[in-house]
């Protein structure tokens, strides 16, 4: 997927900004697949870092862009996700989910991104 397509993937979603963490989606668009689509994508604090998640309809980037050097990138098959959910609150919600070896949890998500997650990890 070049970047083009993925800023219009993002107006197609509803959470496009010209200012959206242009770092992390420099990598995404390297990422992602030619034919995987991606579903939902939000940031959140995860061990004290701001990580950006996409979710895709066969797996979940995280990534961490890093303000110095260079970052990170986490990708977890959806089939591995046991569990998963997302709590609203009026400024900072939460998003996690688990795997059978690890748990993510990450808070500060904007809350307009409840029905995109909950649909995407469906």
């Amino acid at each position: 997927m070049n970047r083009a397509e993925l800023d219009n993937r993002l107006r197609e979603l509803g959470i496009y900004s010209d200012f959206y963490y242009r770092k992390e989606l420099m990598s995404l668009h390297r990422l992602l697949s030619e034919g995987e689509t991606l579903n939902c994508i939000f940031t959140g604090v995860n061990e004290a870092n701001r990580k950006m998640v996409a979710i895709t309809d066969s797996r979940i980037i995280i990534i961490f862009a890093g303000a110095l050097g260079s970052g990170e990138v986490k990708v977890v098959r959806k089939s591995a996700v046991k569990s998963c959910s997302f709590e609203k609150k009026f400024l900072f919600s939460t998003a996690s989910f688990s795997t059978s070896d690890e748990d993510f949890f990450f808070k500060n998500v904007e809350g307009k991104v409840k029905g995109l997650f909950e649909s995407a990890m469906a």
